[in-house]
């Protein structure tokens, strides 16, 4: 049997789950599937496609996954989730087309939180360079300084991302919190970084000076302030927002008065890849928790009085 052929035995002498399809007014749907689909899946005969399995669309006749050919399937049991690489085979000669799923690993949430950086890191760093190329090639041809300072900011969008995945991936070694750092010149820094859209800053009180890494901190504040900016806005974008820095006893409050954030989600927001939008990268808070942490801080996300979003970062040595 060579890769594009379907399998020569029973699917029942299968071991690993596998279920065949067909099309039905267009529609890709399951025609059979073995007992192993049944215990890791909730597949049932007549079933379609897209939709049992994340990241599955159907072009043509063929279904297909993203490039690394993997999908993710949860058990209806006990709502656990296993990486598959799927092997597809598309139907042919009347035949129907099957997939193949071989188990890559049990779910994890570091796994998937890994799996979920890996992507949005090579998406990210992907557009950027698109952009610098296109940009470099139009400066070249058309002799244009605007072009090339097209090219500088994809750069420095790519070094911000790289910065990010090195404090994920190695921490201590890209933060040196041995500086000490005026916080409200860090706020008022980092609030000029930001894409604000209108919203306002509002810095109750002086903020402390602290013993930090100036650049991380200045990060973990836009990090911040873009989160209020990009997910704390009312959908209609009819009301801007005002996000307030405040002291506390032993550190600082970001709040602002936007959607908020879902109780639910209060536990989740720091990992790796958890976003409640399909744009959204995941990794900024990702990036807050991570370097709060590597200063000897602690930072917690609850609801502001306004009904928004209030992150307090506490342990802070003034």
């Amino acid at each position: 049997m060579t890769a594009n052929d379907p399998p020569s035995v029973p699917l029942e002498r299968l071991p690993d789950p596998t279920c065949s399809y067909i099309f039905e007014n267009n529609t890709a749907v399951v025609r059979e599937h073995n007992d192993r689909f049944g215990e890791v899946s909730d597949i049932s005969a007549g079933d379609p496609l897209v939709g049992l399995f994340e990241n599955l669309q159907v072009v043509g006749d063929k279904p297909s996954f993203d490039e690394t050919g993997q999908c993710w399937v949860r058990n209806p049991v006990n709502e656990r989730r296993c990486r598959y690489l799927v092997r597809i085979i598309a139907p042919q000669d009347g035949n129907p087309g099957h997939l193949l799923f071989t188990a890559v690993s049990e779910d994890d949430p570091e796994d998937v939180g890994v799996d979920r950086v890996a992507s949005v890191i090579s998406h990210d760093l992907r557009n950027p360079l698109d952009v610098a190329r296109a940009r470099l090639r139009a400066g070249r041809e058309l002799d244009s300084a605007e072009h090339f300072d097209h090219v500088e900011q994809a750069h420095d969008r790519m070094e911000r991302i790289i910065q990010d995945v090195l404090t994920l991936a190695r921490g201590q070694d890209v933060v040196n919190p041995e500086q000490q750092v005026d916080l409200t010149a860090a706020v008022r820094e980092a609030w000029r970084m930001v894409e604000t859209s209108g919203a306002s800053l509002d810095i109750t009180g002086e903020l402390p000076t602290a013993t930090a890494d100036r650049d991380r901190v200045t990060r973990l504040f836009e990090n911040l302030f873009r989160n209020s900016v990009e997910h704390g806005s009312p959908a209609d974008r009819t009301a801007e927002i005002t996000i307030t820095v405040e002291r506390l006893p032993d550190g600082l409050a970001i709040e602002d008065d936007g959607v908020g954030i879902p109780s639910a989600d209060h536990d989740r927001v720091f990992e790796p890849g958890f976003t409640s939008e399909d744009h959204g990268t995941g990794l900024g808070l990702a990036i807050v928790a991570r370097i709060a942490d590597l200063h000897g801080w602690s930072v917690e996300v609850t609801d502001s009085d306004a009904g928004g979003a209030r992150f307090e970062i506490t342990g802070v040595d003034a």
